[in-house]
């Protein structure tokens, strides 16, 4: 079987051909079968580390005419379970369909003869200034999509200027990703169920450089994913896992533990992180105006409004359906960082028009980097702000403060 390309199908058959040849083992002892919710994309077996796995290999600028097409070349050229595994959402994709859907209801609303000449695309975001309020989110194992991993996309985004926020599950050390992208990023922090594991993490984390910490709150058990289940995939451990624990050599056994979670996450594990390394916490996540304020009142120092671009709990609505609400109840308090829907300019001045501070854009970016490397990521990144310069521009918004909700017709809210 070509595993390389878009017949890559990752199968219990290593584990068959152990059984068969060692009908002994039948008779010990068995692991316990996972619970609800337990096994993820990134779940491995005894074997899967001999898997390889190889995503795209060019190195170029793209010519974009818009992000659609980016996932259709990248389809092409991706093995078929790393690119189930991006493009994919959870349960019926009710979810991330919604997100794109309720993004393009939000209508734009210009005020012409206003006598902008050069919007300014600037922006600050707890203490870094960003050229543009564009950023790249958490997003594991970049190396399904390229072979550079998070190093191309970190190279990428330091080249255009902005944001990185590292995901926890990175193919690549974080250390690694720091010293590629030496501009401002966060880390982000699947809360581990050993805490000994979790603040190893963080303080790795700030030793390195990051600036802020992200805890992911929407994802302590795994919604079922159709195209992983389909296609029988997980996540090859040759890839790597450039965050596992350092005392643990075994990569089946990191893996494993890199999987096991806090389940029963609350306030006082977000705070701790605070405790732990006195530096900034923005809670991702954040679906309603209730866990806003909550985050608010306990001195969580953002607000990251995301349903995990479709990839978590299925049924939640648009992103953009909630924004307004949440931005209402945080009242300015702290800044808000929007993802699920973002494919164009346009998507980025709606979201800022309702309450956001600053967008990340996910899948796009993967699949730059899938078709280009950091060359694709850094295409990707100007793309999405050479089309906001153009709205703001033709909306008659100077600065990005200057987006309110004067500039969109009001759109359906959750």
């Amino acid at each position: 079987m070509d595993v390389q390309r878009r017949d890559f199908v990752l199968t219990g058959t290593l584990a068959a051909a152990a059984v068969a040849a060692a009908p002994a083992l039948a008779q010990t002892a068995q692991p316990r079968t996972p619970g609800p919710g337990e096994t993820r994309g990134g779940s491995v077996l005894p074997g899967d580390e001999k898997v390889q796995y190889t995503g795209g290999t060019e190195v170029k600028r793209l010519k974009i005419v818009n992000t659609a097409d980016l996932e259709i070349q990248a389809e092409k050229i991706l093995p078929k379970g790393g690119y189930g595994y991006i493009f994919g959402g959870s349960g019926a994709e009710y979810t991330k369909r919604e997100n794109l859907r309720a993004m393009e209801a939000v209508g734009l609303e210009p005020h012409f003869l206003a006598g902008v000449l050069k919007p300014d695309l600037s922006v600050t975001i707890l203490g870094s200034k960003l050229p543009f309020p564009i950023i790249v989110p958490p997003m594991g194992s970049h190396g399904l999509a390229h072979v550079s991993k998070e190093i191309g996309t970190a190279q990428g985004s330091a080249a255009a200027g902005t944001l990185m926020v590292l995901s926890m599950q990175s193919n690549v050390p974080l250390e690694d990703v720091a010293a590629a992208h030496p501009g401002p990023k966060w880390m982000q922090l699947y809360f581990p169920a050993d805490r000994g594991y979790a603040r190893e993490i963080i303080l790795r984390a700030k030793a390195a450089g990051y600036s802020a910490i992200v805890p992911t709150i929407d994802s302590t058990l795994a919604y079922p994913r159709d195209n992983n289940i389909r296609n029988d995939f997980r996540i090859p451990v040759s890839l790597g896992k450039g965050n596992a624990p350092k005392n643990e050599t075994d990569p089946i056994k990191a893996a494993q533990m890199m999987s096991q979670r806090k389940v029963d996450l609350n306030w006082d594990d977000m705070l701790w992180i605070k405790q732990e390394t006195g530096l900034p916490v923005v809670v991702k996540g954040v679906m309603s105006p209730v866990t806003a304020m909550q985050a608010v009142e306990r001195g969580i120092d953002a607000v990251y409004v995301s349903n995990h671009g479709g990839r978590a709990l299925d049924g939640v609505p648009a992103a953009i359906s909630v924004l307004p609400r949440i931005a209402d109840a945080v009242k300015g308090r702290v800044p808000i960082i929007f993802d699920s829907g973002i494919r164009r300019g346009q998507d980025a001045f709606r979201a800022i028009a309702l309450g956001a501070n600053v967008v990340a854009c996910g899948r796009p970016v993967l699949y730059g980097l899938a078709l280009g490397g950091n060359l694709g990521v850094q295409s990707v990144l100007e793309y999405l702000r050479d089309d906001l310069y153009i709205v703001m521009q033709l909306a008659g918004t100077p600065n990005i403060k200057s987006i309110t909700r004067d500039y969109v017709v009001s759109p359906r809210v959750a």
